[in-house]
């Protein structure tokens, strides 16, 4: 299932989880500039019993395809 990552907010610090279909699957959030990266799914998601620290936006990405089996892309055209 491919997922995409939409910004939320201006910070650059919090991404929305939806499928491709725009059901809600869960958010990432950044601790910070040099922080990690939570991923906390939806309850009952698909993504529950995912991974969910990572140290980067690419590391959280690369989780989230392994674990649903496609795509995980960026949506940059949402910024606040």
């Amino acid at each position: 299932m491919d997922v995409v990552l939409t910004p939320i907010g201006s910070e650059g610090l919090a991404w929305s989880l939806k499928d491709r279909l725009g059901r809600p699957l869960g958010k990432v959030q950044s601790s910070g500039p040099s922080g990690t990266f939570e991923i906390m799914p939806e309850d009952g998601s698909r993504l529950d019993g995912v991974v969910r620290l990572h140290a980067s936006l690419d590391a959280t990405m690369a989780a989230i395809e392994r674990y649903m089996g496609g795509a995980c892309q960026v949506d940059s055209q949402d910024w606040d």
